[in-house]
């Protein structure tokens, strides 16, 4: 959060030095979290490791120092090395104390140690292996663990940003998941640098909805974030919106799973697809014979359809719109598009 005071809607969980003001002035239960890298050091610190701290950092095969893949500027440190570690949770544990916050979210876990896209790391002479990165993340948890004993611990990146990370990784992500109290999905649904009318395929975007259902059944903590540059139209953000908080509806199991839309405009929180007074679920998504998917709540039912093609599904009842429209017979949905019809 950066004003706590211009906030329109409730929180539950929240981020930044607002929050604290958020918490205190009102909403007493909310629980605010600290962040944290654990990959790279600041830019502005790679000159200092590399002259005092060389072994904290990582190389190529030419023994270059490599750095972050996102910014091509923050050195990438070694986090098998103890005193990395330790560094890393120190700061991490000064990070709460210093709010004082409730928890800490570490992201990009294991992020970049392994990547196709740019230079390889090396070990000595050979590239990081995958078991490596695991071995590497689980005493980084482990570490955190035990110096935040009470404090809330959620994790993100590696194995957990998305479905397609957690397709690659599942056994590992449910292991490592077990030193924390919760994971952050990253990037339901699209990367947070690709275009507005880029969406994923079918197959991807179902991998999503299900990586959140069954990281959310056994009742951890579930952040789930869609992000939208904050430049887009304002049509874009509406269809986003509405396309993600259906999808995550479908997914969503625990009842300590949450939702963000991140778009750079905090008036979205008055969506009424947001507010729509639902209930719970009373089964599993389902595919139906149209191609559209679908997900019967105990006040609704909420649609997506992931295709490139309109999709029209009929009703067994009147439903009205969150806005009060009434929609009778039949709906139909436009390509990439999610909707919630509450019952009359």
């Amino acid at each position: 959060m950066a004003d706590a005071a211009g906030w329109p809607g409730f929180l539950d969980l929240a981020v930044g030095e607002a929050a604290l003001a958020y918490r205190s002035t009102r909403n007493p239960l909310l629980i605010a979290l600290a962040q944290a890298q654990a990959y790279a050091a600041p830019a502005s610190d790679f000159e200092m490791l590399r002259n005092t701290r060389p072994e904290w950092l990582l190389y190529d095969r030419n023994r270059r120092p490599v750095f972050a893949s996102a910014d091509n500027q923050s050195p990438l440190l070694d986090i098998r090395n103890e005193s990395v570690r330790a560094f890393l949770v120190e700061r991490a544990a000064q990070a709460v104390q210093r709010g004082p916050y409730q928890g800490v979210i570490v992201t990009n876990v294991g992020d970049d140690l392994i990547r196709a896209n740019a230079t390889p790391v090396f070990t000595g002479t050979r590239a990081f292996t995958e078991n490596e990165r695991r071995d590497a993340v689980e005493q980084l948890l482990r570490a955190l663990r035990e110096r935040l004993p009470d404090k809330v611990l959620i994790v993100g990146g590696y194995a957990w940003r998305d479905g397609a990370a957690y397709a690659a990784n599942t056994q590992a992500a449910q292991q490592l998941a077990s030193f924390a109290d919760g994971v952050h999905i990253e990037a339901f649904l699209r990367a947070p640098i690709s275009r507005t009318n880029e969406f994923k395929p079918e197959a991807a975007w179902k991998r999503d909805v299900d990586f959140l259902s069954a990281i959310s059944q056994d009742n951890k903590i579930v952040l789930v974030s869609t992000r939208v540059p904050a430049e887009a139209s304002a049509e874009d953000k509406q269809r986003w919106l509405r396309y993600s908080i259906a999808s995550f509806l479908l997914g969503r199991n625990g009842t300590r799973t949450y939702f963000q839309f991140d778009a750079g405009d905090p008036s979205l929180s008055s969506d009424p697809h947001l507010n729509a007074p639902i209930g719970t679920p009373t089964g599993a998504y389902t595919k139906l014979s149209s191609g559209a998917y679908a997900r019967e709540f105990a006040n609704a039912l909420v649609l997506v359809n992931p295709t490139e093609e309109q999709k029209r599904v009929t009703l067994n009842a009147v439903y009205r719109t969150p806005q009060g429209t009434e929609v009778e017979s039949a709906v139909t949905l436009g390509p990439r598009t999610g909707l919630i019809l509450l019952k009359k």
